[in-house]
Formats: C-alpha cells, sequence, structure tokens
C-alpha cells in the first residue's frame, strides 16, 4: 500500500446482504460475503473491499484509491480434471472507471436495465491461471494464458505461457515455455508474422481457430457467431447475437436458440457451457438455423419481423439447388416439433438434423486442429482450448 499508510478499519466476512459499503461492483453475479480494508495518509485514502462466494473464492476485488481511478478486478474459478491432476483455473479481469464516472455508475446500478452495462468502464488485460497439482508426485505446474487490450488498438496480443515445474517443493530450473501472437480485433484472426514462441516446436501450423483458444468461454460467444455468419454469408444479413439472453420461464434449459421475429442468436445465459468444444457445436448449430430462415423469408417474401425485413432486401431465388433447400426448410419449419413437446419429433426436424450436422462438423474441426496446442500445454484444461 506504500509507505506512511495506516490502518483506519478492518472488517472479513461480512454477509453481503448486511454490507453497507459503497464499492461499485462490476461482477453480475451477487456474492456471498464482503472484506473490507481502509488504510490512510494524510488526505490520501486506500479501501480494498473483496467479494467472495459462498465458498470463500474471491469473485471480485475492488481497488478504490483517493487519487487514482477505480480499479476493478474480477475472479471465476473453477476445477477441471486432467488425467491423475487436478487443475485449478483462475480468470482474472481488470477494469477501470473513471472517477468523474462513479457518481454516474451508483446511479445506473439503480437502473441497470435502462442502461449500457459497458457504458463506464474499459476492459484491460485477461490473465487465466491454471494451477494443476499432481498429488502422487508432488508436483505443481502453473500455466498462463493473457490477453492483453491495449486501448484503442486494432489488434490484442495473446500468450500462452508454462512457467517451470515444482516438483516435491524444488523448482526445475529451465526458461518458461511460451507462445504468443497478435490476434485482430474484428474478426480474430492470428498475425502470420507476430507468432513468436520459445521453441519451434511450440508453433501450430493449421490452426484456424487459434485467435479463439485463449479466449474464456463467455467472451468466445460473439467473435465465433460471427466467424460461423460469415462462412455461412450471412454476416450482411443483419443478424443479431445476445450472449447473456434471460429466458421468460425460469424452466427453459436450452443452450441457446435462433430467434425469427428478432433475427437474433440468443445465449441462454443460464446455461454454463462445461467446453469451448461444446460452445463451438451450438453457434455453428444457430448460425445455421439463421441460413434456414433467412431462405424462408425469401422463398415466401416474408414471414417474422426480420425475416419481413430482410426479405425486401433480398433478390429472389434462382440457383435450383439453393431454391430446393429452401423449400425444405419451409417445410420443415412449417411443421416444426418443439422439443418440450416431444423430443424424438424434435429432433427428427429437416431444419434440426441440417443444423446438428453443421454444429458436429464445426466441432470435430475444432477439435481436431486444436490437438497440437493441447499437446503442447498439456495443464491448461483441454476444455478450454
Amino acid at each position: 500500500m506504500g509507505l506512511g499508510f495506516n490502518l483506519v478499519s478492518k472488517t472479513t466476512g461480512i454477509k453481503f446482504t448486511e454490507y453497507k459499503g459503497n464499492a461499485i461492483r462490476l461482477s453480475k453475479f451477487a456474492p456471498y460475503s464482503v472484506d473490507e480494508v481502509v488504510l490512510k495518509n494524510g488526505k490520501k485514502e486506500r479501501k480494498i473491499t473483496t467479494f467472495r462466494d459462498s465458498n470463500g473464492n474471491m469473485t471480485e476485488r475492488v481497488f478504490d484509491y483517493s487519487d487514482k481511478p477505480v480499479w476493478n478486478r474480477l475472479y471465476n474459478t473453477s476445477e477441471h480434471d486432467i488425467k491423475d491432476e487436478t487443475v485449478l483455473s483462475t480468470t482474472k479481469k481488470d477494469y477501470t472507471l473513471d472517477r468523474d464516472a462513479v457518481d454516474d455508475y451508483k446511479d445506473y446500478m439503480e437502473f441497470p436495465q435502462n442502461k449500457n452495462e459497458y457504458l463506464f468502464w474499459d476492459h484491460k488485460d485477461t490473465i487465466t491461471d491454471h494451477v494443476a497439482y499432481n498429488l502422487d508426485k508432488d508436483k505443481v505446474t502453473l500455466t498462463q494464458v493473457k490477453i492483453n487490450n491495449k486501448p484503442l488498438s486494432t489488434k490484442q496480443k495473446h500468450t500462452f505461457t508454462e512457467y517451470p515445474t515444482i516438483v516435491k517443493g524444488k523448482i526445475k530450473k529451465h526458461k518458461p515455455k511460451e507462445l504468443s501472437f497478435d490476434v485482430k480485433r474484428t474478426d480474430n484472426k492470428v498475425m502470420p508474422k507476430s507468432i513468436k514462441a520459445t521453441d519451434e516446436n511450440l508453433i501450430p501450423r493449421n490452426d484456424s481457430y487459434l485467435g479463439y483458444r485463449a479466449l474464456p468461454i463467455e467472451d468466445s460467444k460473439v467473435p465465433l457467431v460471427k466467424r460461423f455468419l460469415k462462412e455461412r454469408n450471412m454476416d450482411n444479413k443483419d443478424v443479431g447475437i445476445e450472449p447473456q439472453y434471460n429466458p421468460r420461464y425460469e424452466n427453459d434449459g436450452f443452450m441457446a436458440v435462433f430467434d425469427p421475429e428478432s433475427g437474433s442468436v440468443k445465449f441462454n445465459k443460464g446455461y454454463k457451457f462445461p467446453s469451448k468444444s461444446r460452445l463451438v457445436n451450438t453457434a455453428r448449430h444457430e448460425t445455421e438455423h439463421s441460413w434456414q430462415y433467412y431462405l424462408q423469408a425469401v422463398l415466401n417474401g416474408g414471414g417474422e419481423n426480420w425475416q419481413n425485413e430482410i426479405a425486401k432486401k433480398s433478390e429472389k431465388i434462382t440457383d435450383k439447388k439453393i431454391l430446393k433447400e429452401a423449400k425444405a426448410y419451409d417445410k420443415s419449419i412449417e411443421n416444426y416439433v418443439p422439443f418440450y413437446v416431444d423430443r424424438i419429433r424434435y429432433r427428427n426436424n429437416y431444419i434440426e438434423i441440417k443444423a446438428r450436422e453443421a454444429g458436429e462438423k464445426a466441432q470435430k474441426q475444432y477439435d481436431n486442429e486444436g490437438k497440437f496446442i493441447r499437446g503442447r500445454f498439456k495443464h491448461i484444461p483441454p476444455e478450454l482450448l
């Protein structure tokens, strides 16, 4: 905290429901308990507030210094099994908040549904630490994934690092293993000339998903859908993406859905994807639905709200193969059976069969292309790569 600062107060284990402080939280999830430390040196004050979940894990820490911008660090902790190892992964996201915007943000907190959630702060770096424990061999390995976000930059720097292993309390003396490269913000494509590695054997040669590997699962939703929309020639068809959609009913257990009325791919906020691989499948699946409903709209000259608008901008289908496809989709949509009515008939809907094929094909490609980097950085949970 610096020299000359004296402890003013320290409180720990306050139940969040009883917390009376005014620390500005950025996390969407309500914590269970709060710790708060206040230090002072003359007019300068340092307040550090820590929010924890019911297991005592940190979910967010707020650094509020009277002479600096407010700084938040968000944590997301999860455990993964890799053969005989247990890997604890903690994602830390750093944010800064202009002090001038603090009062505005407090007003926003009272009416979150009417404000832009990302209006007042900038997302800086995302760092995910993966600590692998092999208890039988008394071995610990730290692997780190970092995304560096430079303000106003058109690119990001992605870095994978594996630090020397600690065996029976002693660290092996060798340089960390590292791979880094720049990624374009617009389309997540890796810039080949920027690739650097401590060993030539660490450089992937044929991984079209490399620019997505470092992204946390939640942050992958929008970029992946954008990729698939472009591949399906749907990137200019006004398709929206809602990564945090709240279903109308609490028992809606779907992963994602394409809504032809709004023309949006909607990810269920309450569903947590077990892996990036599963997310790839779902994102491609729903993108295929956007293509199917688009063809139906052009075939019939309209439909739902989005379909009406997109049909006005589109020319009639002249390609015989696509016309046949559009008619098959139209028939399937007209006779569609939802999953909550009959799961077997739902799976046998023609549009579901074709969307499932597209999703599984993309997932297989993602998994196959990722074998290289997963083999080089074995202590990063494979379900995140």
